[in-house]
């Protein structure tokens, strides 16, 4: 009895140390965090915002078209704001910053000025429900400006 009295404390010990032991899920990739459905949030062209999802009135309220399907490992779908859907393909550079849409493409040609390629610069840290893209230059589509595209995950 009185072994059982002095290991009691040393099991109590390990079975909290064992039960506080949390399995540990590795984080996703900014890939897998990209491969979703994006829409507009707030949109900046230069730094006037033309669009804000939650203001009753916008500049440029066609930014409520916008939408970034990258729900595809490969293939992507991106809506202008003039409505205009073009169809291509994405990845990301190796050091998770830049995402490259290239072989843009739609019934009417590709994105204006762009030669069927968009680049864009990945700003910050990447969630599952929010990212910020920038254009990585000036986009003739915003103004001929850098273009700054707060994106929300429905």
């Amino acid at each position: 009895m009185k072994k059982i009295l002095t290991l009691l404390p040393l099991i109590v010990l390990i079975s909290g140390v064992l039960l506080s032991c949390k399995s540990t899920e590795a984080e996703p990739t900014v890939e897998a965090k990209l491969t979703r459905i994006w829409t507009a949030k707030i949109v900046k062209e230069g730094s006037d915002i033309v669009y804000d999802k939650t203001a009753s009135s916008n500049k440029i309220p066609g930014y409520a078209n916008y939408k970034l399907d990258l729900t595809s490992k490969t293939a992507a779908k991106l809506t202008e704001k003039d409505g205009v859907t073009f169809t291509g393909t994405w990845s990301i550079s190796t050091d998770n910053t830049t995402l490259t849409i290239s072989g843009l493409t739609s019934s009417s040609g590709v994105p204006t000025g762009t030669n069927g390629t968009l680049t864009y610069k990945i700003v910050g840290t990447p969630t599952t429900s929010a990212v910020t893209l920038e254009t990585a230059t000036a986009y003739i589509k915003a103004s001929n400006t850098i273009a700054n595209y707060q994106l929300t995950n429905p």
